[in-house]
């Protein structure tokens, strides 16, 4: 069906699929561009664990799209499984397909899901509903493939099983494999998920981490199946469908550097983030919006949690945290508010965290002039100076390393000033979503950062 919709004159064909989560688009776009192995993807995408069919048929599927030049979109969502997660899947995937014909409207699409997913009421009328709210109106035809019903009773009705029938208007059935067939390959299928998973395999951490960020969004008054977040291109979606890949263990290890690689990371941003996740065992990367979690420690990955909200709820997911300035005294600043949302998110979830970013390697002379800038600080947060003094901001525009260092200080001394707030009450939730929500580019992530730790609100 697909070479035969590709090979129109004027064709515009896009290809739609179930088995890959749309968070992982970039990935199946690397595979498809032959920048990533099989392999690779499949271990990055979870395969195993979140579909685990044979995978030599979906394969031959993205190849053959490769070969015709057809994109392929992923429209899947998590959970997989139960009518409430049935119904959201469906909304998710009808979403994005709308969205891809009406940026395209002579684009032809072939959606492959599930025939649970092609029933009345779901995705062809849902698509159809929301098209119809567009002003457009497009062509639909479901094709089921074996059904038992329908093809138990084409046998009922003697003769050759036919190749196809028509159900009713714009809806077929094709039949290529027998029940019993489809039966074993099931149970093939289960036998393989039973035995197959090695004793000392690394556990799936996506779903801590995922629960992880559910919970800050508690605090925060959040529901994240409801609650819209911005991207960089100008749509925006469900935060849930927004959430990061997550790697564990060794594989975080892993894929860190080949990961950070393609998003354009430079060495030297490599190898610090390399030492970050040495240091605290979890990692958040903005660009690749990918979180690495060598052990599942509460607090440190409450911290990278908190980082992931922020990015998001911000409208920053795919960019650089820190924020843009000329000025590295005014990165700094913006740079330790981040640091102090980190700090908070690690103690909302777990109150015995106290180290979000771990121990800097710091000679006792450091840590002594870092303590000294700190209580300069506290000093002029108690005058009534509208701006920092030219003595703690000439530091911050020293080296690169000490600027990191004195940031990550005055977000942990910004972090326990929140937090202690938060406890006696004084944070409602509506306030801590414009915490995490707030745009403090330069030069107002000083004023920002100055006016909390004054005790202003």
């Amino acid at each position: 069906m697909l070479e035969h919709l590709a090979s129109g004159a004027r064709a515009h064909v896009a290809l739609g699929v179930e088995f890959v989560f749309t968070r992982q688009q970039e990935i199946l776009q690397l595979r498809q561009a032959d920048a990533i192995d099989d392999a690779s993807f499949l271990r990055r995408i979870h395969y195993r664990d979140e579909w685990g069919y044979p995978w030599e048929g979906f394969r031959d599927l993205l190849d053959r799209a490769k070969r015709l030049g057809v994109p392929v979109h992923a429209l899947d969502r998590p959970p997989r499984g139960g009518f409430e997660g049935l119904a959201r899947r469906d909304d998710h995937a009808a979403r994005h397909i709308v969205r891809i014909l009406s940026a395209t409207p002579r684009t032809r699409m072939l959606v492959l899901f599930g025939e649970s997913h092609l029933a009345r009421g779901h995705i062809p009328a849902v698509v159809s509903r929301l098209l119809a709210r567009r002003g457009l109106a497009r062509r639909s035809v479901v094709v089921f493939q074996d059904p038992e019903p329908v093809y138990w009773s084409a046998l009922a009705r003697g003769g050759a099983l036919p190749e196809a029938v028509r159900l009713r208007r714009g809806t077929f059935a094709v039949f290529h494999t027998p029940p019993l067939a489809r039966y074993e390959g099931y149970r093939q299928v289960l036998e393989r998920w039973r035995g197959d998973t090695p004793a000392d395999e690394e556990v799936d951490l996506t779903p801590a981490v995922h629960h992880l960020i559910d919970t800050l969004g508690t605090w925060m008054g959040i529901r994240p199946e409801r609650h819209s977040v911005r991207h960089r291109v100008g749509w925006s979606d469900d935060l849930q469908d927004a959430y990061p890949e997550v790697y564990g263990g060794a594989e975080a290890r892993h894929l860190l550097r080949p990961i950070l690689r393609e998003h354009g990371r430079t060495p030297a941003e490599i190898r610090e983030a390399r030492r970050r996740l040495a240091r605290r065992d979890a990692l958040y990367d903005p660009r690749s919006n990918t979180f690495f979690l060598v052990r599942y420690l509460p607090g440190p990955a409450a911290g990278e949690a908190a980082r992931f909200l922020r990015v998001a709820l911000s409208g920053r997911l795919h960019r650089d945290l820190e924020p843009i300035s000329p000025d590295p005294a005014e990165r700094a600043y913006g740079a330790a508010y981040d640091e102090a949302l980190a700090y908070l998110g690690a103690r909302l979830v777990d109150p015995a965290s106290d180290v979000v970013v771990g121990v800097d390697a710091a000679s006792p002379a450091e840590h002594r002039r870092r303590a000294q800038w700190i209580a300069a600080h506290r000093e002029f947060e108690e005058s009534r100076a509208a701006a920092p003094p030219p003595s703690l901001l000439r530091p911050l525009r020293g080296s690169r390393e000490m600027r990191r260092r004195l940031a990550h200080d005055l977000g942990r001394h910004l972090g326990i000033v929140l937090y202690e707030r938060v406890i006696r009450g004084e944070l409602s939730a509506r306030a801590l979503r414009t915490l995490f929500t707030r745009d403090l580019d330069p030069p107002r992530a000083r004023y920002e950062v100055i006016r909390l730790l004054r005790g202003k609100r």
